[in-house]
């Protein structure tokens, strides 16, 4: 009797295998770039390396994608050249990465550093999400209290306030006129909401608007702060990556173009880097030139040229980047929530104190 029928029990079996899912999901590209560094550095040629990374993938779309790569590899095409067929799954920097292993014939090691870089990515972006999920919850719950009090819960005095025939306290107009206000257009100010938020993201989608975006995001209190940290980051770790796999320095400064592919402000800065070592400048000079890097970050490959221990030196910067990201991501959220806290705070106290002003003058009237 075979061990698999032995090890089952009834309609139980091991689960070998799980849900297959339609999307690509983060989860699903970080366990492919490990399993093709394992099996690439395993010996295995990357064709096959490809077509069993895709085969234990557990995302149909993740299997047909690597399918895709697996057969342009097969005609004749380089790994970074099938990566590109599909820049929605494969990010513009990591087809950059895998373009410069390939051409200096380290591979083996990029993948494996790409890996890393991708799993940190996930790491990041989960801290992101779940520090962002209670002020985000926070600021819901805020505004819808706000705005059920006001439309729901001020009319109900409002009348009986008209039956009082006096002034009513400055505040009490205050409250009841914009009471009355979202009252009478709330469906014509939700639909204008809506219209706004709708042409914004279309707006965001124009070379101008992300051009917009970009910029006012590097200024911008708190926001900007996160943004600095991150480009700082990003650039650390991926001088490091390809200095250590071999690509020349003026290569891997024009390969950190792809890097900064979603930011057109940094894009245009590592253009002028790379014009600027190209004329025989030094890389610190050509960063610090552009006004867009940290004194510490320009101060540390200052060290790292001198030494020419640039690839160990962005490592350590890395690393505190990373730490930073932590540190000011905390900062904000904390910020985000102690000022909607608040926000909320006054103007609930404010619409009480107007409501109940008036009660309290027509009860102290009537003693």
């Amino acid at each position: 009797m075979p061990l698999a029928r032995t090890a089952s029990v009834g309609f139980l079996k091991p689960r070998l295998t799980t849900k297959l899912h339609p999307k690509v999901q983060s989860a699903d590209l970080l366990s492919f770039f490990h399993m093709l560094s394992t099996l690439f550095r395993a010996g295995i040629p990357i064709y096959e390396a490809l077509a069993i990374a895709g085969d234990q993938s557990q995302s149909t779309g993740m299997k047909a994608l690597v399918a895709s790569a697996a057969r342009r590899i097969e005609s004749g095409a380089t790994l970074w050249e099938a990566f590109a067929d599909h820049p929605k799954v494969f990010k513009p920097d990591w087809i950059e990465i895998v373009k410069s292993g390939e051409a200096s014939g380290k591979l083996d090691e990029v993948l494996d550093k790409l890996t890393e870089q991708v799993r940190a990515s996930n790491e990041m972006r989960a801290k992101l999400v779940s520090a962002m999920i209670y002020p985000t919850i926070l600021s819901v719950v805020a505004t819808s209290a706000l705005v059920v009090m006001l439309v729901k819960v001020v009319p109900t005095f409002a009348e009986m306030f008209a039956q009082m025939d006096k002034e009513l306290p400055a505040i009490t107009q205050y409250v009841l006129a914009i009471s009355h206000f979202l009252t009478a257009h709330f469906g014509k100010l939700f639909g204008g909401l809506v219209a706004v938020v709708l042409g914004l993201r279309a707006f965001l989608k124009t070379p101008a608007g992300r051009d917009l975006r970009d910029r006012l995001a590097l200024c911008l209190p708190m926001i900007g702060d996160i943004t600095v940290e991150v480009s700082m980051q990003k650039f650390a770790n991926n001088i490091a990556m390809l200095q250590r796999a071999g690509v020349p320095l003026l290569d891997t400064i024009d390969c950190l173009k792809g890097v900064y592919a979603t930011s057109t402000v940094y894009r245009e800065a590592m253009g002028h880097v790379v014009r600027y070592v190209g004329r025989g400048g030094t890389l610190s000079d050509a960063i610090k030139d552009t006004g867009l890097f940290t004194s510490f970050l320009t101060s540390m490959v200052t060290i790292g040229e001198q030494s020419g221990t640039l690839p160990e030196v962005m490592d350590e910067v890395d690393k505190f980047y990373r730490g930073r990201i932590s540190t000011v991501l905390e900062r904000v959220t904390g910020a985000i929530e102690m000022f909607v806290v608040l926000f909320m705070g006054v103007a609930v106290a404010g619409i009480l104190f107007s409501v109940y002003m008036p009660m309290f003058s027509m009860a102290s009237g009537i003693g």
